[in-house]
């Protein structure tokens, strides 16, 4: 249980200290030996909850787009996961830091410290995801669950470093803002065609067929530009981004 627990959330601890300057490979070594490197959101190519909030935007086809109330209920989740779990994060941070100038032989003695954080951050993010599940719909989750990396090891998936996160952020909010009219007008043809008859519905939808097609083009050259800030070892564990 106790390696399970380790694997549920070493990429949260090593993100926090991405900033750092790497670790030696022996050392590296015993990290990945004793914690793994994979957050629950690693496992669905989320990689953390603030890329996955993007992916869930971004990823999902228009007829499952989050609504607006959804994407403010998920926003708040993230941002209060975030400010109540800091404190610990932070401890952890410091716990590696430390442990990474001690040598192999002390940094297991300081990385075992660890254990009792680990433990609260990997239940304070499963919560996370049951809480953002519970506010999709049934039809989302399924979509989500058809989508999410199937051969992803994420034991072999290193953290994301700072400057990828950046990255990918500005990638996702690129999309959003160099799509917008489509986007917009895709939300208001779904809108419209609530309450319709399957014909006036099929209809509504036509007209904005050829929005909804470079959206779809869209979204696959967003889900590739993601891969591509990937680093080699990342991309070889398998776990791509989601969508």
């Amino acid at each position: 249980m106790r390696r399970i627990v380790f694997l549920t959330i070493a990429t949260l601890a090593l993100a926090g200290c991405s900033t750092e300057t790497p670790t030696t490979p022996a050392l590296s070594d015993l990290v990945l030996d004793a914690a793994g490197t994979s957050t629950t959101f690693t496992v669905l190519g989320g990689y953390e909850a603030a890329v996955y909030n993007d992916r869930l935007a971004n990823a999902l086809p228009d007829s499952l787009k989050l609504s607006a109330e959804q994407q403010a209920s998920i926003k708040a989740l993230i941002t209060a996961f975030e400010a109540a779990t800091r404190a610990d994060r932070e401890a952890l941070g410091a716990i590696l830091r430390q442990a990474r100038t001690a040598g192999r032989g002390p940094a297991a003695g300081i990385l075992a410290n660890g254990a009792p954080i680990i433990a609260r951050l990997a239940a304070a993010e499963l919560k996370l995801k049951a809480d953002i599940d519970a506010i999709l719909t049934a039809e989302q989750r399924a979509w989500l669950a058809s989508h999410a990396p199937r051969n992803c090891r994420p034991d072999q998936f290193p953290a994301l470093t700072d400057a990828q996160k950046a990255q990918i952020a500005n990638l996702e909010r690129a999309f959003v803002e160099t799509n917008k009219a489509d986007l917009d007008a895709v939300k208001a043809a779904f809108e419209s065609a609530r309450g319709k008859s399957a014909d006036e519905a099929r209809a509504i939808l036509d007209g904005v067929a050829p929005a909804r097609a470079r959206l779809e083009a869209a979204r696959r050259q967003l889900h590739t530009a993601i891969t591509a800030v990937l680093t080699p070892q990342q991309k070889e564990s398998g776990c791509l981004p989601l969508g």
